[in-house]
């Protein structure tokens, strides 16, 4: 994980990247849906980061390893819940 102080002007801000060189993810879009796990957790991991957060961002190649990257500002409230 590696943590980035940010500034925008007067706003302050945090960016997280967590990477990993596990399998990735196959399918991103059901892995963000609430419920969806890979294994034996309540799957609210993914899709409820995403709705605390600024920004969210994943790369991910199946074989190769994932990168979430989450931006957060200290002064803006989160975005709203995309609707499926």
């Amino acid at each position: 994980m590696r943590a980035v102080p940010l500034t925008d002007g007067r706003v302050q801000g945090l960016r997280l990247v967590f990477s990993d060189s596990g399998p990735g993810i196959p399918d991103v879009e059901q892995a963000l849906r609430d419920g969806f796990t890979s294994g034996g957790g309540l799957g609210m991991g993914l899709g409820g980061a995403r709705r605390l957060v600024h920004e969210f961002a994943i790369d991910t190649t199946p074989g190769t390893g994932t990168t979430v990257t989450v931006t957060s500002w200290a002064t803006r409230t989160p975005r709203q819940r995309e609707e499926p």
